[in-house]
């Protein structure tokens, strides 16, 4: 007896057998293309007074991401705050935390030791999982030991070498720090000589000026409701103004100043490498 076959799947056997596959057979679905990145962040933090006991953090990794993702959310520390446009400020978003789930499904890959060298010295970094609530980034972070900051200094080239894994070979990134924060004034003030700041006018400061390339930031915090906004200003300007209100900022609260470098890097073996200076200087003051 001849069976009769309908057009239709006539038609989608001879679809599959001109692609090779049996009628039972499906397409296997291609792989995601990834990207690789290297990321290093380096934080130092002093407060006005005290600058010989600054602390300081470093961060090291490389993550694998799909290619359409950014990773820079990753680079970024954990208070999410949003930095204005040059010459403007902003609101503070205190909903916003590092939003990791903006990146997508990433992996840290294993780097075997990872050393950061700045000046005179050289620092181990420590293996950590990524401290993520997120299922989807995984993997191992690299960060410094403890708080010190004399292995962390302004205006020196830092090299941050690894010994290589099974998943990647060694690598070598090569950057230029920024110099620290200095000569910083409000209204023609010195830091040291402040206690207190008026809000009924805006707030002329000035600082010696950096890299033309790199920002200058401020962000406003009230002691009892956290971050409530920042100013950006181009660090090679030198200086800039503080609106009047400071948006909201009543009490006891601080002014914290800080330079920031975000340069690419070049890295054999790798797509791309970002890097993140972050040096603050904090001033308490009452907001009146």
């Amino acid at each position: 007896m001849r069976l009769r076959v309908p057009q239709s799947l006539f038609g989608l056997l001879l679809l599959a057998n001109a692609c090779g596959l049996s009628p039972d057979q499906t397409s296997p679905e291609e792989p995601l293309a990834t990207t690789t990145h290297a990321l290093l962040r380096v934080e130092r933090s002093a407060i006005v007074g005290a600058e010989d006991e600054a602390t300081g953090n470093a961060f090291a990794g490389v993550v694998r991401v799909l290619e359409t993702s950014d990773p820079e959310p990753l680079l970024r520390s954990g208070n999410g705050l949003a930095l204005p446009p040059l010459g403007q400020c902003v609101v503070a978003n205190r909903d916003r935390a590092l939003a990791t789930s903006d990146v997508g499904h990433a992996e840290f890959l294993a780097l075997g030791e990872v050393h950061l060298a700045a000046s005179d010295s050289e620092t181990l970094l420590a293996p950590h999982a990524f401290p993520s609530p997120q299922a989807d980034v995984s993997g191992v972070v690299y960060t410094s030991r403890d708080q010190a900051s004399e292995p962390l200094p302004g205006a020196a080239g830092y090299v941050l070498k690894t010994t290589g894994s099974e998943q990647l070979p060694a690598l070598e990134l090569r950057v230029q720090a920024p110099e620290l924060l200095t000569n910083v004034t409000l209204g023609g003030l010195a830091l040291e000589q402040l206690d207190a700041l008026s809000t009924a006018t805006d707030v002329d400061v000035a600082w010696r000026a950096g890299d033309g390339r790199d920002l200058m930031y401020v962000e406003i915090t009230g002691a009892d409701v956290g971050a409530l906004g920042a100013c950006a200003f181009r660090d090679s300007d030198g200086h800039g103004k503080l609106p009047q209100g400071l948006f909201g900022a009543a009490g006891a609260g601080s002014l914290s100043f800080h330079r920031l470098r975000e340069v690419a890097a070049d890295v054999r073996a790798l797509d791309a490498a970002e890097v993140r200076f972050d040096f603050k200087l904090t001033t308490a003051l009452t907001f009146r």
